[in-house]
């Protein structure tokens, strides 16, 4: 039956067909940080507040966020993921069009580049210089939005400050992928970001699934509007294999990339995720296999005492 309220409407799916698995989320959190909500249940749920999901996306997944953390499972701010999505949601890279702006996607590619995963501000706070008050503005992918007056003293433009600990800040990496199947010298690629947990699960050559938000970047000087996913929720179809370089090549690029970043440095330690980011991205390893080696590393003492500090801080 359909329901009026959104947040009652998704209060009710947790609390009913859905009790089970919020109940194993909230067992397993916050070591599981995300509540994956199939479609279709939700469909034979409620019909119009699924096919509401998928025309809007972002307000439907604050409703979702809203309710979740109001239940008495006492699961407070795990990202709301949805997957399987109707076939009518999905598109190979690049068909879809305008009309499709803001609407949840499912869209099939080949993962062919991507980048370390970095801090992004959701939401970035901003103290003024003059008055200490603070003024936050959700963000967008691109240059930082700042205000432009602000509420405290209502002084026109009077210098902000970005304030990290009063920020929102999440995991982003950026990856791009193109037609699984396309034999073009130049095939249509598109721009990706996953977010938290979505983080490092997939690798180059991997083909996924990604259901996402079709934006556009905010800030834009051209009229030709240059777009991307903000990706919920991936399936990977088929994970290539690593198999070009064995495990002693992977801890040769390891050892080779420490001693060249405390080189760089010129301090007696280097972070891990340092180490590892360059080596995935000088030599298109996939991360696990590069944590893999590096906790191998450390088990067996092969870089000795000073080495498994610098892998441990």
């Amino acid at each position: 039956m359909p329901h009026d309220d959104p947040l009652e409407a998704f209060q009710e799916f947790f609390a009913g067909p859905y009790h089970e698995t919020v109940s194993d989320l909230a067992d397993a959190y916050p070591s599981e940080e995300s509540l994956r909500i199939d479609w279709g249940e939700l469909s034979a749920f409620d019909q119009h507040l699924a096919n509401e999901f998928i025309d809007r996306p972002d307000r439907m997944r604050d409703f979702a966020a809203e309710a979740l953390n109001k239940s008495d499972i006492g699961v407070v701010g795990a990202n709301i993921r949805v997957y399987n999505l109707p076939e009518s949601q999905a598109y190979r890279v690049g068909k879809y069009r305008t009309s499709h702006l803001g609407k949840l996607l499912s869209v099939r590619g080949k993962v062919v580049d991507m980048e370390g995963v970095t801090p992004y501000a959701e939401e970035a706070a901003f103290e003024c210089h003059l008055c200490g008050t603070l003024t936050r503005l959700p963000q967008s992918y691109g240059d930082m939005l700042k205000p432009n007056e602000c509420a405290g003293c209502e002084t026109t433009n009077p210098g902000f400050m970005f304030n990290q600990d009063q920020s929102t800040l999440v995991d982003l990496q950026k990856i791009v992928i193109i037609p699984p199947d396309s034999n073009l010298e130049d095939p249509p690629a598109a721009i990706a970001f996953l977010k938290n947990d979505l983080c490092d699960m997939v690798g180059p050559g991997d083909l996924v699934t990604l259901n996402g938000i079709y934006e556009t970047f905010a800030g834009q000087s051209e009229a030709t509007l240059s777009t991307y996913l903000e990706v919920l929720d991936l399936d990977i179809t088929e994970r290539t294999e690593i198999d070009t370089y064995g495990a002693s090549e992977i801890r040769e690029f390891i050892m080779d990339t420490l001693t060249d970043e405390i080189e760089a440095a010129d301090e007696w330690a280097v972070d891990r995720s340092v180490v590892a980011d360059a080596v995935v991205e000088s030599h298109g390893v996939r991360r696990e296999e590069v944590n893999d080696q590096i906790d191998y590393l450390i088990d067996e003492n092969t870089v000795g005492e000073e080495g498994s500090k610098l892998f441990d801080i």
